[in-house]
């Protein structure tokens, strides 16, 4: 058999990948970390309702996931199967961020809980599930070598981390600036910035980043990818569901980002157990900033640890630094010193998760000899949907539980020593879930054996 040639991914297409999920989480994180605060604090829902709004959300989330991977397998466009799902979710991203953070002042509680459940909703069952299908997809047919690959992937996590970082320290800034967290303006304003700059960062991955096929020496003819007939539909998602990987992608993607919605807590621990709201714009910033620079070691990390390790040792110091992070809860410092290991704990998982993908992709491929990139992004997407949903409404849930009182200026000292609770005992129960999964996660040995 003639030897395959692999398709690379430009530098421009590496910082596109990179910028264009910057874009995405103009929308997505920060809802995550900022929606509960805005109904709660601004429209006036209760913590338990608006928790309640986001476990609801993910049914519908679930059912769009599948739709979405079958509409994405089954359709093929000019510009190809995946990139044409970027510009169809751009402008959909920038307007349900838009609706979402413009709930109508003047209408009734009641009115308000609708308003808000179908735009929450509608941003993570249609917008979202939409891109983050097709950003799962991409790197399977952006980049064909395997190196390239990881290295896209450590490149985009660099840029994506970047501009997270620069959103969490401007966003404290800006709605000081437009009237405090409680002003509905100044959250209408501030989504409105992002919601534009979203819809064009992703607009640019479906203009600029290429699908890739594979090329065989002999003739030059590529592998294209086709739109999947009936049968063939059937084939790639019994592929997926019936592969064990999947369920541990599944349950990996649901717990990183479990983490990603629980975090939003952090906004009530340095508003109302620090004290300053504006805390957390350093906190973000340490929380970023050096897995910022820890991605560039990466690469050269992997070449002497093998992935999975990494990712498990990495659990293992973010565990403990949460238990640090309990027990010195009311010293700004020591916050801040175990915010930056906790986020050099995650470097290794935050570079690779993505990469797991690709490998499952290849798995399956190797095995049943079938391409399922939407059927296998599915998996990814709704763990990352219930994920970030659960987490969300775990912080409403435990606010209500914890009796917070959005109305007081100070929370009591048994509200306090709870959104403590949350700020820590969550993420030591997800870390020591993904060692788990970890440990079962063996496709690098299985294609070694191969």
């Amino acid at each position: 058999m003639s030897a395959k040639i692999l398709a690379k991914s430009s530098p421009l297409e590496k910082l596109i990948y990179g910028l264009g999920d910057v874009g995405a989480n103009l929308c997505w994180t920060f809802m995550s970390m900022y929606v509960t605060m805005y109904y709660t604090d601004s429209v006036g829902i209760s913590a338990a309702v608006a928790g309640t709004i986001m476990l609801v959300a993910r049914v519908f989330d679930g059912i769009s996931d599948v739709l979405g991977a079958m509409l994405i397998e089954k359709c093929h466009f000019k510009m190809g199967k995946i990139r044409p799902w970027f510009l169809i979710a751009s402008p959909l991203l920038g307007i349900s961020l838009f609706a979402s953070f413009h709930v109508p002042a003047a209408w009734d509680s009641q009115a308000k809980v609708i308003y808000v459940f179908v735009t929450y909703t509608f941003t993570a069952a249609v917008s979202y599930t939409i891109y983050n299908l097709a950003y799962s997809a991409i790197l399977t047919v952006m980049a064909l070598d395997e190196h390239d690959r990881s290295t896209a992937a450590t490149i985009g996590r660099f840029v994506t981390t970047g501009g997270v970082t620069v959103m969490f320290y401007v966003t404290p800034i800006l709605l000081a600036m437009w009237g405090g967290g409680q002003s509905q303006s100044a959250w209408s304003r501030l989504s409105t910035v992002y919601a534009l700059l979203c819809t064009i960062l992703v607009c640019c991955m479906g203009l600029f980043i290429k699908e890739k096929s594979y090329e065989v020496e002999n003739d030059g003819k590529g592998e294209e990818n086709k739109p999947a007939q009936k049968g063939e539909l059937s084939k790639a998602f019994k592929a997926v569901l019936t592969t064990k990987y999947t369920w541990l992608l599944l349950g990996l993607f649901l717990l990183f980002y479990l983490y990603s919605g629980v975090s939003s807590i952090k906004t009530y621990y340095y508003k109302d157990v620090l004290g300053d709201l504006g805390l957390f714009s350093m906190g973000s910033m340490l929380a970023s900033l050096p897995q910022l620079f820890a991605l560039l070691l990466v690469p050269a990390l992997f070449k002497m640890v093998e992935r999975g390790k990494a990712v498990i040792a990495g659990c293992v110091i973010f565990i403990l630094s949460n238990i640090a992070f309990a027990m010195f809860s009311r010293s700004v410092a020591a916050a801040y010193i175990c915010t930056v290991i906790m986020s050099l704990a995650w470097t290794p998982l935050t570079a690779v998760i993505y990469v797991y993908i690709a490998d499952l992709v290849d798995y399956i491929y190797r095995k049943k000899h079938v391409r399922v990139e939407a059927a296998a992004s599915m998996a990814s997407s709704i763990g990352t949907k219930i994920g970030a949903g659960l987490g969300s409404a775990a912080v409403g849930w435990g606010l209500a539980l914890i009796n917070y009182d959005a109305s007081l200026e100070v929370q009591t000292a048994a509200t306090q020593r709870g959104i403590v609770g949350l700020t820590c005992i969550l993420p030591m129960i997800l870390g020591v879930l993904i060692m788990v999964i970890m440990l079962f996660w063996k496709v690098d040995q299985e294609k070694e054996e191969n």
